[in-house]
């Protein structure tokens, strides 16, 4: 039988799937039959010539839509690349630069003699290969300990904090910051590449502690975020720079690219009107006041009553401004560490705060003084006036107790007795309009437009429809809340001819070089009382400290010191408690006024009284103010005779090294202090002093040593 026969282009040949077949060979259908049987033979002829329609029409439908594809994509191609071949040009070159900030350094904060209380320096971080330097088997248990030790002499952390860096998971972890180029010397000399430096711009308060909450602080970028450096970031912030260049896609600067500079420039800086040296005086008295009284706070503010210039403005407890998130005191620190968040941004935010502009209080009988001028000013009094106090006063069916039973008194008699009787009987005579009227005057409704942040309001009653009752509190200082600031501001008219004036810190901005770009002027803002009733006021205040015995414990022999006491329950819970605040205001000399503070203690614990607890601060600031400032002193022959025992010559020290000077000092029963603060760590030569050498002093007297 034959297997294959030659197959012709047939109708025969036809294999009814649409086409012929070419092979030369095939099988025969019997031989086909016999092998696969009949189930492979189709019994009807297939449809061909329909399913050959439907296929020429999908492919007609896919040509058209590949055709349509290809024809967007031409004019989609030829849109970017000949309409939009600018804009993709400069989108490439964009995509290419680098934009990079230059930082503007923040200008400095001087004192009105030009020390510098706040400037920008570079500080240098201190990281480690933990590995190499600790954690490394082959390290014995010596050489750790060694390293550990030397950490800390270099850079000062606690060794807690070196080894809970030292023993974490990093192994490049941050030691230390805030350093010197000479700390982190050492350290790369002792530790080669086991070390890492970094540096940044920062902050830096060469003082220390010192007038922490005047000069504020700022934040991790730099900006100001309390106090000056809050109030006049604008003006030390500066505006940062840019250097804009092409690099490639490594980062890498191209030759040929057109880099653009634009440079920074730099903050000014500002000169306030306060005197360092004055600052400690007033520094030194709170910190030994917070001692003697066992108060929670005591906050002073010093100015001259002409200008409204603030000489110092202090409070405790205090902080390094350096270490801004935590307060110095190693107790309260401890205390701090152990509170929640919430009690921990408390607690800052409360040190920060500067309590004489943002906090009010009732001031008690220190008010007394406005009272008195107010009247007299008036026509309702004059200083010899007569008033009656039996213990008190009844105003309708309300008794207002006194402390005392004072009897028939002048004016200027009950106000050296401090008496509620006389001043509430005072605030009843000129009645609502007429007082409230002063009270406005005097500027105890507005506040004073000092250039610190954060200055609040003053809670006065509405004179409309005042009772009787809160009437005469008022006259003797309750019943109203205002702000420190508010009623030093008040008291210095009477130093100033009647003028009030606007309290301010910053007395001129300068630029790098020292030129002046603004000067702040002295800024009087009203007439309030006459210099006739200024210069009773004055004679008023004298006696109070000098006669009247109120005030006695700020008498400074040779001085004629005035002032005024006053001690005020805190308001709680609707009443009042029996914590209090006791303050005193005083001026020097009441012939020529040339100083005054205000000095309260807040919530004492081991003294009572605004002349037992405040008047021994005020007498020491005044003291030692009134001979810096230069004001002759005039002792009686006692009084000089008994200065005169205990008092010793302060010795030269400018131009001597810093170490003899202080052993000298020691000798004496002198104190020392270095300004800048840190700069007692070295011996130093003295490059000025303060009381100046041959100045007789009373032992115990802090001399202060510059170091530049």
């Amino acid at each position: 039988m034959q297997l294959f026969k030659k197959k012709d282009k047939t109708e025969e040949n036809y294999d009814g799937y649409g086409s012929f077949r070419f092979d030369e060979y095939r099988m025969s259908d019997d031989d086909i039959l016999s092998k696969f049987g009949s189930e492979i033979i189709p019994k009807e002829p297939l449809k061909t010539e329909k399913v050959r329609g439907e296929n020429r029409s999908r492919l007609m439908i896919g040509y058209f839509f590949l055709l349509l594809i290809m024809v967007l994509l031409i004019f989609r191609m030829g849109y970017w690349q000949i309409i939009k071949s600018n804009d993709l040009k400069i989108m490439a070159t964009e995509m290419q630069k680098v934009d990079t900030e230059i930082d503007a350094v923040r200008g400095s904060i001087y004192d009105s003699r030009m020390n510098t209380l706040a400037e920008t320096v570079t500080e240098y971080e201190l990281y480690g290969y933990t590995y190499d330097l600790y954690k490394s088997e082959q390290l014995t248990g010596i050489e750790k300990d060694n390293t550990l030790k030397k950490l800390i002499e270099i850079t000062g952390e606690e060794k807690k904090d070196l080894l809970k860096a030292l023993q974490g998971d990093e192994n490049l972890a941050l030691l230390a910051d805030g350093l010197s180029k000479d700390d982190v010397d050492k350290a790369v000399k002792m530790w080669g590449s086991s070390v890492y430096v970094k540096t940044k711009i920062a902050r830096y308060y060469p003082n220390g502690a010192f007038a922490a909450q005047l000069l504020g602080g700022v934040d991790s970028e730099n900006k100001g975020r309390t106090g000056l450096e809050y109030e006049y970031n604008s003006v030390l912030a500066g505006i940062k720079g840019r250097t804009v260049e092409t690099t490639d896609s490594a980062g890498n600067t191209l030759a040929n690219s057109n880099g653009e500079y634009y440079s920074a420039q730099d903050g000014y800086s500002i000169v306030t009107s306060i005197d360092s040296v004055i600052q400690h005086y007033v520094e030194d008295a709170l910190a030994a006041g917070m001692q003697r009284t066992g108060a929670s706070s005591i906050s002073c503010i010093v100015m001259r009553p002409k200008t409204g210039e603030i000489l110092a403005l202090a409070q405790t407890p205090e902080y390094n401004p350096n270490q801004s998130t935590r307060p110095s005191d190693k107790s309260e620190y401890a205390k701090f560490k152990k509170m929640s968040d919430k009690q921990q941004s408390e607690y800052l935010s409360k040190m920060w705060t500067i309590e004489q502009v943002s906090n009010i209080y009732e001031p008690g009988s220190t008010f007394k003084l406005i009272s008195a001028a107010s009247s007299l000013e008036t026509g309702h009094s004059t200083l010899n006036s007569s008033y009656y106090c039996n213990g008190g006063i009844t105003v309708g069916n309300t008794r207002l107790k006194c402390l005392g039973h004072h009897g028939n008194q002048s004016l200027k008699k009950a106000v050296g007795n401090s008496c509620n009787s006389a001043l509430g009987r005072v605030a009843l005579n000129m009645g609502a309009s007429t007082f409230y009227n002063y009270i406005d005057l005097f500027g105890f409704n507005d506040q004073t437009g000092i250039d610190l942040p954060g200055e609040t309001t003053s809670i006065v009653k509405n004179p409309d429809g005042l009772a009787p009752v809160d009437l005469a509190t008022t006259g003797y200082g309750q019943g109203i809340a205002i702000t420190p600031l508010q009623m030093l501001c008040a008291v210095n008219c009477f130093g100033n001819d009647g003028v009030l004036m606007q309290p301010k810190i910053v007395s001129k901005i300068i630029d790098k070089d020292g030129k002046t770009i603004e000067t702040k002027d002295a800024a009087p803002v009203r007439q309030v009382i006459s210099k006739e009733t200024c210069d009773q006021m004055r004679e008023i205040m004298e006696y109070y400290v000098a006669e009247g015995g109120g005030g006695d414990k700020a008498y400074v022999p040779g001085y004629r010191v005035g002032g005024k006491t006053g001690t005020a329950n805190i308001a709680a819970n609707g009443g009042y408690s029996e914590a209090t605040d006791c303050s005193f205001t005083a001026m020097a000399p009441m012939d020529d006024p040339q100083i005054s503070m205000l000095v309260i203690v807040h919530k004492p614990t081991k003294t009572q009284y605004g002349n037992f607890s405040a008047g021994p601060i005020i007498k020491s600031i005044m003291e030692k103010s009134l001979m810096y400032l230069g004001v002759e002193r005039e002792m009686t022959d006692k009084e000089a005779a008994a200065a005169k025992k205990n008092k010793v010559s302060v010795p030269k020290a400018k131009g001597k090294d810093s170490a003899k000077v202080v052993a000298e000092l020691d000798k004496l029963g002198l104190k020392h202090k270095y300004v800048p603060e840190n700069s007692g760590k070295k011996s130093f030569v003295v490059k000025d002093q303060y009381p100046k050498s041959g100045t007789k002093v009373k032992k115990g007297t802090t001399v202060y040593l510059y170091s530049e």
